[in-house]
């Protein structure tokens, strides 16, 4: 029933309350979750709702609204809570008038800004993850600019996950700055910035895959009927993740239910999976055939690689199978490190196994090595010749190219004579620098 505004000025049964998200059923009776009269009277509860009136229970802050009218305008209430916790919002309305409409805004700010306490730790993480970037890009652009001529595809690969990562550590921290400084969320830097994790994500295990597969080691391209399942698992994979993001930022925001988290979940996990088994096949095929071609220098890099996976994959599973049981947990006893496994130990294994590969990939004077050419067999093992040409070492192998051409064999005595004293045979694979008069042929 309609009321008159006379009437509505004296109506003091709408109330908004706070209190600490622990002690609710504690403070709250859900039998009789409005009071009486009668119990205002007797000190058994404040206004109309029924909260204990213990001499212990101070975390609770009530604030009764008033219909606005000549008497009671429009005005803000302030007040401050002195303990950290997760607390909850009541509106409640214990009267017997149903009629009308309420709206308002409340604003909740922190002592160092408008953050949530859950996400207040992200801000400073991304700030020296920034920091240890800059620093990881300054060292691999000192090594470049030293070993510029040695580079090859791996290692510029290898620093372009390190500008995504550069600009991704950025971009968080501009967000969460300007949202702690604000109070809202910046959309189209949150955009940004999932799109930079995801992309950066996605980048750096299809390096490690086609590394595995042997692109650039023992084959100069990859197959094309690889290349379509390779870019066909990119798009399901960045489409999958940044919903995987998405839904993880704004799960609290929202109240997104624990079913609908673990089924965004589930398919980026089970990506992984099949991304992780594709590595390590393909990485054992790799060492197998480098073994079998004698090529202990790739073959020993790689061994590296396999046990740097290992240990990341190890540590990757247990934080996945711990965030999954934290989910079920109450909001009150993980949302103090909760970050620490949504941002920190998945941010910190990342940039641990990008150290690994700049320390196995690092320019120096003998990069090329690790790149693709026709590298022949140790010593040992294949009787390769080494000889000295214009002052350099050089490597060859007689006896693996067809001579067809009797006006070859006289090139072919020129060289032997030259490398190894040798006469007779047919032309070699070289893999060096021959001196400025000498013909020759590299890789």
């Amino acid at each position: 029933a309609s009321r008159p505004d006379a009437t509505l000025g004296s109506y003091q049964s709408v109330q908004l309350s706070i209190l600490r998200y622990r002690d609710f059923w504690q403070v709250i009776n859900p039998r009789k979750f409005c009071t009486t009269w009668d119990d205002v009277v007797q000190n058994k509860a404040t206004g109309k709702l029924n909260v204990q009136v213990q001499a212990n229970q101070k975390d609770v802050y009530m604030h009764t609204v008033r219909f606005p009218n000549d008497s009671h305008p429009k005005h803000y209430e302030k007040r401050f809570v002195e303990k950290t916790g997760v607390y909850i919002l009541i509106i409640s309305n214990c009267g017997d008038f149903a009629d009308a409409t309420m709206s308002g805004t409340i604003v909740v700010k922190n002592s160092y800004g408008f953050l949530p306490g859950n996400e207040y730790y992200k801000m400073p993480f991304y700030g020296w993850l920034l920091l240890v970037y800059a620093g990881l890009a300054l060292v691999w652009l000192g090594l470049s600019f030293r070993w510029w001529k040695e580079l090859f595809h791996m290692q510029n690969c290898i620093a372009a996950v390190i500008l995504f990562g550069l600009l991704e550590a950025f971009m968080w921290y501009i967000f969460y700055s300007d949202w702690n400084a604000q109070g809202v969320r910046g959309k189209a830097v949150f955009i940004f910035a999932t799109l930079l994790t995801v992309v950066k994500s996605t980048f750096s295990y299809m390096l490690v895959l086609v590394a595995s597969l042997g692109w650039g080691v023992t084959r100069p391209f990859l197959d094309r009927p690889v290349m379509l399942k390779i870019q066909l698992l990119c798009f399901f994979y960045i489409v999958l993740d940044f919903i995987r993001e998405t839904v993880l930022s704004y799960r609290h925001s929202h109240t997104l239910s624990l079913a609908f988290v673990l089924l965004c979940l589930l398919p980026v996990s089970l990506l992984n999976g099949g991304i992780f088994y594709w590595i390590f096949t393909a990485l054992s095929n790799l060492m197998e055939t480098l073994k079998e071609r004698g090529q202990t220098e790739k073959l020993t890099l790689f061994e590296r690689l396999w046990k740097f996976l290992i240990w990341t994959l190890t540590a990757a599973t247990f934080t996945l199978l711990f965030q999954i049981l934290n989910l079920t947990k109450s909001v009150t006893e993980r949302w103090k490190y909760q970050w620490l496994l949504s941002d920190g130990i998945p941010h910190t294994l990342f940039l641990l196994i990008l150290a690994a590969m700049m320390y196995l990939w690092k320019p120096h004077e003998n990069s090329q090595r690790y790149a693709y050419s026709t590298q022949v067999d140790d010593c040992e093992n294949s009787g390769a010749q080494l000889g000295i040409v214009g002052g350099r070492t050089v490597w060859a192998q007689h006896g693996q190219l067809a001579d067809d051409d009797e006006g070859e064999q006289d090139d072919a005595d020129s060289f032997w004579a030259t490398t190894g004293g040798r006469t007779g045979g047919t032309p070699a694979d070289v893999i060096g620098v021959s001196g400025p008069d000498q013909d020759r042929t590299t890789f």
